[in-house]
């Protein structure tokens, strides 16, 4: 079974989420907290919902995580980094094999995610 987000370790205490469908995290975030890096560790982690909510204010939101369970009380919108919208781009052209033209993105914003710029 493919999984609808990718996770990667960003920094010590950072973990950043792809969502890669249009589905939102509340969908699978049981699946999410059974991720290993999850179970594993504890920090921020700091969620992408582009192919769900597109390139607006609530692309980008983070919560705490301790250990295989998410905080979502603490969950608050965060303004998008040139550091996570590249990661976004190269976790989602290197890893997905989702055909990305039929997304929520158009294609200006298509063209700019291949240029690692949205």
């Amino acid at each position: 079974m493919m999984s609808n987000y990718y996770i990667k370790k960003l920094d010590n205490a950072q973990y950043f989420l792809v969502c890669i469908d249009y589905h939102g995290l509340a969908t699978y975030v049981d699946e999410v907290e059974n991720d290993c890096l999850i179970q594993s560790n504890e920090g921020s982690l700091i969620i992408d919902q582009l192919l769900v909510a597109g390139n607006g204010k609530n692309r980008f939101f983070s919560c705490d995580f301790s250990y295989g369970k998410i905080n979502f009380n603490t969950a608050k919108r965060i303004s998008g980094t040139d550091i996570f919208r590249r990661t976004t781009s190269e976790l989602l052209l290197n890893q997905t094999s989702k055909d990305l033209k039929y997304s929520i993105l158009t294609d200006y914003q298509l063209e700019l995610l291949y240029k690692g710029k949205l």
